[in-house]
């Protein structure tokens, strides 16, 4: 089984409202007794990944930044699959950027997804 890096980062952006909804539910039902979940912690991982990211673009590329927040709707819920081709075309047209140059972007935003989910300790490529 060959796992694909690219293929996990994109599916835990397009997850993050959802990672952030679960932590905030677990958060409020915590027990301070008791240990947090591996689950928690992969989605908690997943959250701080998205956000450094987010963060990251939004200081040094804020075009790029926006782009990372409509093309996975992180602020907003998604109207219906999230990162296809015919969404590229539209933030195309709205960004006023060629689809080949956010074919770009997206490919060096989950690269740089997959960096902070290692640093984050959610993902161990080897």
């Amino acid at each position: 089984m060959q796992l694909d890096l690219r293929h996990v980062a994109e599916q835990n952006a397009k997850r993050y409202r959802e990672n952030l909804s679960y932590l905030r539910g677990y958060e409020a039902a915590a027990d301070a007794d008791r240990p947090l979940s591996p689950r928690y912690v992969e989605k908690a991982g997943w959250v701080w990944a998205v956000e450094r990211v987010r963060a990251d673009l939004q200081r040094k590329e804020p075009e790029k930044e926006l782009f990372f927040v409509r093309l996975y709707h992180l602020d907003s819920p998604c109207p219906g699959k999230v990162g296809r081709g015919s969404e590229i075309m539209k933030l195309s047209l709205e960004l006023n950027v060629s689809p080949s140059t956010l074919y770009k972007w997206r490919e060096t935003i989950l690269a740089d997804l997959l960096l902070a989910a290692v640093q984050a300790g959610v993902l161990r490529p080897f």
